[in-house]
């Protein structure tokens, strides 16, 4: 009497098949997932761009209202950078200190220790004082070149995904009063 063959899968056949599948499911979604990090640190240096970007145009804005303001008032001149520069006892943002503006108010205040982080308002715009707090903080920075030249440095630092990441922009602005 002859006993019939089974034939079937061995434990060892079946392991290999579930790696295989394992290895197909899991390779595509470790690339979604890393994709979808690139994505929102691609979106989040955007942003920081422009508030880096923001922060240069601000201390451009502060030097023209004061080009502006010594022709309205030839009596009392202003420094070319008064409001950021420490002169008539404003803020200074010179000498290593790093200052936070808030354009939307238009203020400068200087940081003591650690600046503090942006904050979006139900508005969706940028600021130091109201609204709910956001990874991005922003630091400027002025060092005198010489008498008639202001290096700004405004920096925007933020975390995505875990990893730190920077925005960092530079501009020589020149005293053409």
């Amino acid at each position: 009497m002859r006993v019939p063959m089974q034939r079937g899968f061995t434990l060892v056949e079946t392991m290999v098949a579930v790696a295989i599948v394992s290895i197909s499911i899991v390779g595509p979604l470790y690339s979604l997932q890393k994709g979808v990090v690139a994505s929102y640190a691609a979106r989040d240096k955007l942003i920081a761009s422009s508030l880096a970007q923001e922060g240069v145009e601000y201390a451009h804005s502060v030097r023209d209202a004061n080009y502006l303001y010594n022709i309205a008032n030839p009596g009392t001149q202003r420094s070319w950078f008064y409001g950021m520069n420490g002169s008539g006892g404003t803020v200074n943002c010179t000498g290593g200190v790093s200052c936070v503006v808030d354009a939307t108010q238009n203020t400068v205040s200087a940081c003591s220790g650690t600046c503090t982080p942006l904050k979006l308002s139900s508005s969706g715009l940028y600021n130091q004082n109201s609204g709910t707090d956001t990874r991005f903080t922003r630091t400027v920075r002025l060092t005198s070149l010489n008498a008639r030249e202001m290096k700004v440095t405004v920096l925007v630092t933020w975390v995505t995904g875990g990893s730190s990441y920077r925005v960092e922009i530079t501009d020589i602005m020149q005293d053409w009063l």
